[in-house]
């Protein structure tokens, strides 16, 4: 009994500092985030991989996503209460308890940077994500520096065997599951649907049903008789706004497939009206966030231009970045619902990243693109409207087979340097920098001739040339190559409207001067400018013809 007050007294001056930063400051920093989850009750506060986590878990237990999220976010902030009054009360377990705690911070913040990585970079990785989910604390790589000093003052400095009672840990266990049942909820918004609503509604009933008279072209001849809807046609108005949203939305999208989009939840937060067409013929809905990089780049790469189907573009307001350039030709734009300035309640929290592409025939999601890194997605949402608007196939008698693009390498270098120096007449496939595109090319781009712009969009140089030499109609088809590394309070954007606008794959860093501009020929380098004040240089090589 005695033994340990001098233990106590003969402590050392690093030990008193590490057991100030253990039941002090470990405590004080894990019971904050504990105390941020409560008020705010927003799952996009969670780090990525435990969102991944309860998406895999909803499908496994088929469970409604909805209530699943809400109780497991009850539960992660009761275990985070347990671990905070564990840690700030208890001598015997609060070095043990800390050390796998903040360990296990640290790997889930590892496999985020990691993830992150890989996709968007090492600078995108440390410096934070893309604000594709929603609201954000402190960059990861700097919660991984606190969470690491944390983590190696209770390893090094904290006495690894310290007496005391287990009556902390069942108090403390006590608190941590009366939290789950008692912390409150946010007060959900909860709309009446407005007249103007109603009205559309009721002028929308008719619109929903297919007109298998309709012609190719979308004119309608007079039928003899009332169409008769198919077994999958949609019949009647879309359904009114919900008397109140979800508190979360977080879709599992692969059970959307072959059923009315009108049947999902996120679906019907849209704001309305919709098209009155909204469910006739071939959509892509697309949802996405203003100040998501991945969301402009899938614009620029499939949106740029006219596309057949329609097209509604829904916009998921709760973006915290600077807005981005999303080109969008013809298309509907809406958003996802949110509480607006004068209105009482909580905006839902919408817990998924983008961007999502659906596709939608009369009604029914016949595909979902959520990763467009996965081909058979993609392929799935765009391959039959990339298809339809390719140009026409020449019998295979008269023209040889088009060549194809070889794509990006499968290993990407750390950095690239542009060479325009000695590659007239190289093929331009041939040159790794060319190579280093990160959307789909159009079909017929190796076959003859085309101008290539490779610019960036904080460019006062790019925009003016592009402006000057590439406004109005093309004489020749143009490329235009997005180097990702501009600054995103300088866009200036691509004036060029007529033109096919790709980016380069985000990740390394390129050593080029923009703008550039090179015409090729069958796929071969026909001429470069690097100088476009050179204007007589510039000249002959838009209008360059061979002898």
């Amino acid at each position: 009994m005695t033994a340990s007050a001098p233990a106590s007294a003969a402590r050392t001056a690093p030990q008193l500092v590490g057991l100030t930063l253990l039941h002090g400051g470990t405590a004080a920093w894990i019971g904050y985030g504990a105390v941020v989850k409560a008020l705010e009750f927003n799952p996009n506060l969670l780090p990525p991989p435990i969102l991944e986590l309860l998406r895999w878990l909803t499908g496994v237990l088929s469970v409604d996503p909805g209530v699943f999220l809400t109780w497991s976010l009850r539960a992660i902030i009761g275990a985070e209460i347990f671990i905070v009054l564990t840690i700030l009360l208890s001598t015997r377990f609060a070095r043990t308890i800390a050390i796998g705690t903040l360990g296990l911070f640290c790997l889930i913040l590892l496999v985020a940077m990691g993830q992150t990585a890989v996709k968007d970079g090492l600078v995108k990785a440390l410096t934070g994500g893309c604000g594709c989910f929603g609201e954000q604390g402190l960059p990861a790589s700097v919660m991984f520096l606190i969470d690491g000093a944390l983590l190696l003052t209770a390893l090094l400095l904290v006495p690894a065997k310290r007496a005391g009672s287990t009556m902390p840990l069942m108090g403390a266990f006590a608190a941590g599951v009366i939290a789950v049942f008692a912390i409150p909820e946010p007060t959900m918004a909860a709309p009446e649907p407005t007249a103007n609503e109603s009205a559309v509604s009721t002028d929308t009933t008719a619109a929903q049903v297919p007109d298998p008279s309709a012609t190719p072209s979308g004119g309608q001849s007079a039928p003899t008789e009332p169409p008769q809807p198919s077994a999958s046609a949609i019949v009647g108005p879309w359904p009114a706004a919900p008397t109140k949203y979800e508190r979360n939305y977080f879709p599992r999208w692969k059970t959307w497939v072959g059923k009315p989009l009108r049947e999902q939840k996120l679906a019907l937060a849209i704001e309305r009206p919709l098209p009155n067409d909204f469910e006739r013929g071939d959509w892509l809905v697309v949802f996405s966030r203003s100040d998501c990089e991945d969301c402009q780049s899938l614009y620029r790469a499939n949106f740029a231009v006219p596309r057949p189907e329609r097209i509604l573009k829904v916009t998921v307001p709760d973006s915290r970045g600077t807005p981005l350039g999303m080109p969008c030709v013809g298309c509907e734009e809406r958003m996802v619902f949110r509480v607006k300035a004068g209105e009482t309640g909580k905006s839902p929290e919408y817990v998924f990243r983008t961007p999502v592409v659906v596709r939608m025939k009369d009604g029914i999601v016949t595909a979902v693109c959520e990763d467009r890194t996965i081909a058979a997605e993609y392929d799935a949402v765009f391959g039959k409207s990339a298809a339809a608007v390719a140009p026409p196939t020449q019998p295979v008698s008269v023209a040889p087979p088009v060549p194809t693009w070889p794509g990006p390498p499968t290993k990407l270098e750390p950095f690239y340097v542009a060479e325009f120096g000695d590659v007239v007449g190289k093929k331009l496939a041939d040159l790794p920098f060319a190579r280093l595109v990160e959307n789909k090319l159009p079909a017929n781009f190796l076959r003859g001739r085309w101008i290539v712009v490779y610019y960036r969009e904080d460019c006062d140089h790019c925009f003016e040339m592009l402006s000057t030499h590439f406004g109005g109609t093309l004489k020749y088809p143009t490329l235009t190559i997005a180097i990702p590394d501009a600054d995103p309070n300088a866009i200036l954007g691509n004036p060029c409207d007529a033109c096919t606008k790709v980016s380069m794959i985000k990740g390394p860093n390129y050593v080029i001067g923009t703008p550039v501009v090179l015409a090729i020929k069958d796929g071969v380098i026909e001429c470069v400018v690097e100088n476009v004040d050179d204007m007589a240089a510039l000249e002959k090589c838009l209008d360059f013809t061979t002898p």
